[in-house]
Formats: structure tokens, sequence, C-alpha cells
């Protein structure tokens, strides 16, 4: 099966968990296309696997506008929807936010793959917003406080479902 497996992100998780989903698919035509590089149509494809991070409650732009490009193409193609953001609870909601509902109700999956709170890899004023937030939840007094994480076990289990394709 010829597979796209087609994201946006800054700071390296969604390349990272692209990059995992690919590895897990060896006896796949795997293509990984960083949105903001190359934008690949969806129908030279059998699959898609679309997504990106969140920041600031949006999609980043390059992922918007592939969606903007190709929403007709990507409802008609089998696909699957991914996330990477730092806050579970809202992954839904995310969902409902950022993608067309032509394309998410068309989706076959939608998967939360985490997310990270790492100040280094940003700069300015989003350094000092990721570090507030990363304080906050470090000092936290709930019992079950923990910072949250890029979740690759979410990838092998897509990689598991598409393997059944």
């Amino acid at each position: 099966m010829k597979i796209l497996i087609a994201y946006a992100g800054k700071t390296g998780g969604c390349a990272s968990m692209a990059a995992l989903l690919a590895e897990c698919l060896p006896r796949h035509e795997i293509t990984v296309a960083d949105l903001a590089v190359t934008a690949p149509s969806p129908s030279d494809f059998d699959y898609v696997v679309l997504g990106g991070a969140i920041r600031m409650g949006k999609l980043y732009p390059a992922a918007r506008q592939y969606l903007k490009q190709h929403e007709a193409a990507l409802a008609a193609c089998p696909h699957t929807l991914f996330l990477c953001c730092a806050f579970a609870e809202q992954f839904e909601n995310y969902l409902e936010m950022v993608f067309p509902a032509s394309v998410l109700e068309s989706a076959e999956d939608a998967m939360y793959f985490g997310g990270e709170l790492t100040p280094a890899k940003h700069r300015g004023l989003d350094r000092w917003l990721v570090k507030l937030i990363r304080n906050s939840i470090l000092e936290s007094e709930e019992d079950d406080a923990a910072l949250p994480g890029l979740l690759p076990e979410h990838v092998r289990l897509l990689a598991e479902r598409l393997k059944q394709k």
C-alpha cells in the first residue's frame, strides 16, 4: 500500500512520530512529508495519515494550508488524522476545532500522539510560556501531576491497524 504520512510542526515531535510510523511499516511504500517543505497530493496515495502539532489551540499554518487546498481529496480518500499536543484532555476539542468537518467525519481514525513541554526547543515568548506551563504542572499539588510526553505506543497502535488493511 502506498501511504502518505504528512505533518506540520515546529519542535520535532511530529517529525519523530511520523518517522517512527514509517519505520513500523516496512512492507509499505511510505512517503513522509513535512508540509512546511512539500505538499504531495493525497490523490497520489492509497492511504493518508495527516496531522500536526497544536500551538495556542491551532494547527500549524502549513497543515492548515494543506487542509484548505486538499480538503475534497482528503475527504474522498481513506485517511487517519493525528495531533501532537501537550494536553490530552483537549484532544477531542482540538480535533473539532482544527479539522474541517468533511475531513474529520470521513476519517477512519483519529489518534493522539502526545506532546512535550520542552523550553529548550522554543525561543522568546514561546519559551517563556512553555516554562510557565511546565512549572505550573510541576508545582501542582495533585498526586498524579506529570509532565506530558510523546506517546510512541500510540504510533505503534496505528501501525498495527494499518498493517491489517
